[in-house]
């Protein structure tokens, strides 16, 4: 990379302070709604079963509805209320529309033939309550699935579009302290994978199990020698399973860490511009998910304790900040050794495993079955509440204790990611108990297949994007148009992918 070109490129993503915390929200809000949106669209005009609509046709109007809206309202900030509220009317407006149409039709059908019809009703809220509960107590859940694909689209459109003067530049990382919509990227994933991790899901797996065994043990002609030599053979591979532990988490995330040496090892070889202060001199995102799943492989315990450990690591890593000098050592001790070189990224980590902690009783929760529609919606507005609760222990955090940075991973920051997550996550709750699982969208499913792929592969477009062009310097016609193909493309690929039921792993 020409020299000149890095050191401007640093300097153009140097030095933010932030935007503000209501901002980042109300931006990130935008994808829930344009579910709702994508959703009552589909059910009006395209709900045909007659004639589904082909596969092709309703990705590009899935990527117009859902993915294009949170294009515009990183590029073009000032367009977010409107895009939101013009949503929120429609959804409002054309159920209306659609039942007006449908009387029309049954009263010409009647006038002209002259008999009684049952006139049928335009349903697009709240249909088949059975079915949608089936699907909220089921282990795969579609609100998951869309909350984490859309976490990981919206992450790779901003590593992107970043590097454009369209972004606006309080949207950026900051530099030390501040809030934005780019620096929830890594922790919004972190808190992403521990909803579904098997730590989260233990409750249920707990009782496939047991249920198989029960079906086992009635196939058994009441053996209970056989019973019994089998529960310990049971209980010895679980022993076995937690000795090992470590080991398994290390080879597991192998594919992460070396991932991470390749990426060090390209960005520096080519003299790619880099933030130093994010997370230092070598380390990178993929070094911060390897790394915390092996610490979290020696902290398995069941939800309530992870939760309270997470609580008390994030309280004694700010305690450590502002009492023992460790602040002070992150942001101006000089990089003269290997651990200094990386101490943003190292120290980091202690905030993102509380956030991966505490994410595991959230998960537990999720998955709990419930009786009743009625039991969820009191189950999402608790957790409205909590991102409120959240919202206000962030701004006594703020005032009171210390400002949040990303940089340092502190307790700010992991109040931040929660109230965050919570009040989106939260919504797209509701907007399933809203309109069922009908019309769920295939681009959640295919992206959510194959995250990791197509992250790696959005970093890899990035890179090839910056060095075929001088992104700082494109014009805004120009930007729109590469953001948006990028967009595209790994969008694609991600469907492609699933029609073709392909699931790249690296282990």
């Amino acid at each position: 990379m020409d020299e000149q070109y890095k050191n401007d490129h640093q300097k153009f993503v140097s030095g933010n302070e932030g935007s503000s915390f209501l901002e980042t929200c109300f931006i990130l809000t935008i994808m829930p709604i344009a579910i709702l949106f994508q959703r009552v669209v589909f059910a009006t005009f395209f709900s045909n079963d007659k004639y589904p609509l082909p596969l092709p046709l309703r990705f590009i109007l899935e990527f117009i509805f859902v993915v294009v809206p949170f294009i515009s309202a990183v590029t073009f900030t000032e367009l977010t209320p409107f895009l939101i509220f013009g949503m929120l009317i429609t959804c409002l407006v054309i159920p209306l529309f659609a039942q007006m149409f449908k009387l029309y039709d049954w009263l010409k059908i009647n006038i002209n033939n002259n008999n009684n019809l049952i006139r049928k009703n335009v349903t697009i809220y709240f249909k088949n309550p059975k079915e949608t509960l089936l699907n909220l107590n089921s282990m795969r859940k579609g609100f998951i699935e869309e909350y984490r694909a859309f976490v990981m689209i919206a992450t790779c459109i901003c590593i992107l579009a970043v590097d454009f003067q369209v972004f606006p530049r309080r949207l950026g990382k900051t530099e030390t302290y501040g809030i934005s919509l780019m620096d929830i990227g890594v922790g919004s994933v972190v808190l992403s994978g521990a909803l579904v991790s098997r730590q989260s899901r233990s409750s249920l797996i707990e009782k496939q199990h047991q249920k198989k065994k029960i079906e086992e043990d009635e196939g058994d002609d009441g053996d209970n020698k056989k019973s019994s030599s089998s529960l310990k053979r049971n209980e010895q591979v679980k022993i076995l399973s937690r000795g090992s532990l470590m080991l398994h988490q290390i080879k597991a995330q192998a594919p992460l860490m070396i991932l991470g040496f390749v990426r060090m090892i390209l960005t520096k070889s080519i003299n790619y511009q880099e933030h130093v202060s994010e997370y230092g001199l070598h380390w990178n995102f993929f070094f911060t998910l390897g790394f915390v799943s092996i610490t979290l492989a020696i902290l398995k315990f069941n939800a309530n304790i992870s939760a309270f450990l997470g609580v008390v690591f994030i309280l004694a890593y700010q305690f450590a900040l502002n009492n023992l000098g460790l602040t002070d050592y992150i942001l101006n001790h000089p990089r003269d050794n290997l651990i200094s070189m990386n101490k943003e990224g190292i120290c980091s980590i202690i905030g993102y495993v509380s956030i991966y902690l505490i994410g595991t009783k959230i998960g537990t929760e999720l998955f709990k079955t419930r009786s009743t529609l009625t039991e969820w919606r009191k189950f999402a507005t608790n957790l409205l509440m909590s991102s409120i609760v959240f919202y206000i222990l962030w701004i006594l955090c703020e005032i009171y204790i210390d400002k949040t940075s990303r940089r340092m991973a502190n307790l700010g920051y992991v109040l931040a990611i929660l109230a965050i997550n919570l009040f989106n996550f939260s919504l797209n709750i509701l907007i399933t108990l809203i309109t069922g699982n009908h019309n769920a969208s295939v681009l959640a499913k295919s992206i959510n297949r194959n995250q990791l792929f197509i992250f790696l592969l959005g970093n890899i477009l990035t890179g090839l994007i910056n060095f075929s062009m001088k992104t700082i310097y494109s014009p805004v016609e120009e930007s729109i148009i590469v953001i948006t193909s990028y967009t595209f493309g790994l969008c694609l690929i991600s469907i492609i992918l699933d029609y073709k039921n392909i699931t790249i792993k690296f282990w």
